[in-house]
């Protein structure tokens, strides 16, 4: 199986075949806006607050943006760029300058092991130690002072959304610090965690990590883009290397301004939209054979797992379509075992449109078809 595969064709396919169905539960996850619907109102958004034209991130709406997020996180400054990707190679880059050390310390569920071709070590030479197991979070003594710096992913997409306990994230931190290493917060989905953590803020749940990552457009729901966040000295670094490494868009401001305009409207759905994954999780739980990670979802995702491949699970997921009109994901994930599969539960708007009979009942056929 190749870990590093994201079959875009393939999963345009899926999108395609599911235009038909009332309720599309696929990224992305909130309302559907068309093209032309999107545009106009980023022109709405933009005519309101007096922004224009903006070239190479340096007109008011980038700085109001990058400002935003430093202050959500309270840290000095941050930094847009166009991709998640780029801004964690940044990070990883710089924390690697600084230390002399080229090692990366990264979760088996790591984006950067998983979904971007060893880019750490092909277009950056550095090298990763995995670290921790599948189904657990990065414990505080497997951390190594022999590393540049070790990536934590909040929460940890491929096993669920799974999060270290409150007293478990204190340790990790207390550990790194203690050790002299830098830890890297991959927060592309940190956005969902504050109700786990007895709704801390997020500069409460980011505070001791070197730098953070934010992303823009999964639970944010703008078009792309995501933010490196850190002290002024490393963001002004991260701006030379985003130029090195051609991140320096000449007129990046639709997708700024478009999660501009949709930031605090999202944040203020989050806790719902938690408490929505909760309360279909344990529906679920009340039938034969579920098994869900983690059986209590702590953010707004979880995972359902199926006793079968990826290519049962499509043929059961468009049976599911077909009956009851809910497409219930695009893609499954096989990493841990190519007989079985999970799929993904992420609420946004769209999953929290649909009633909960009419969703458990597209996974109860979802669940036959995957074991007939």
């Amino acid at each position: 199986m190749d870990q590093t595969s994201h079959n875009v064709g393939e999963e345009k396919t899926h999108m395609d075949s599911c235009t038909s169905h009332k309720h599309d539960l696929s990224f992305p996850f909130h309302r559907a806006e068309t093209p032309s619907m999107r545009l106009s109102a980023i022109q709405a958004f933009m005519d309101e607050q007096n922004f224009g034209n903006e070239l190479f991130s340096s007109g008011a709406a980038t700085a109001l943006l990058e400002e935003k997020i430093a202050g959500i996180f309270g840290r000095e400054a941050a930094l847009w760029c166009p991709t998640g990707t780029l801004a964690q190679s940044i990070a990883a880059r710089i924390h690697a300058r600084k230390t002399g050390k080229n090692r990366l310390l990264l979760h088996p569920t790591s984006h950067l092991l998983l979904h971007e071709n060893d880019g750490y070590r092909h277009a950056h030479h550095l090298e990763a130690t995995q670290i921790g197991t599948w189904n657990s979070v990065i414990a505080a003594d497997l951390l190594d002072e022999e590393a540049a710096c070790a990536f934590v992913e909040l929460p940890q997409r491929h096993n669920g959304g799974l999060l270290p306990s409150w007293q478990q994230l204190s340790m990790l931190k207390k550990n790194g610090s203690e050790r002299g290493l830098a830890l890297h917060l991959d927060g592309a989905r940190i956005w969902s965690c504050p109700p786990y953590y007895d709704n801390r803020s997020y500069a409460d749940i980011a505070a001791g990590f070197s730098s953070i990552y934010v992303s823009l457009y999964k639970d944010i729901g703008a078009i792309g883009g995501a933010v490196l966040i850190g002290d002024a000295d490393f963001i002004s670094e991260a701006e030379i290397w985003r130029s090195r490494l051609g991140g320096l868009m000449v007129q990046p401001w639709p997708m700024v301004c478009d999660a501009l305009r949709l930031l605090d409207h999202r944040l203020s759905q989050m806790a719902g939209f938690v408490s929505h994954a909760r309360e279909v999780a344990t529906r679920l739980t009340q039938l034969d054979t579920i098994v869900i990670k983690p059986d209590v979802p702590h953010v707004n995702m979880f995972h359902i797992r199926l006793p079968c491949n990826t290519q049962k699970a499509e043929v059961a997921r468009d049976e599911a379509a077909e009956q009851t009109g809910i497409w219930l994901a695009s893609r499954f994930w096989d990493y841990e075992d190519p007989d079985q599969c999970s799929m993904e539960v992420t609420v946004g708007e769209k999953a929290v449109s649909v009633p909960i009979d009419e969703f458990v009942r597209a996974v109860e056929i979802l669940l036959d078809g995957c074991m007939g």
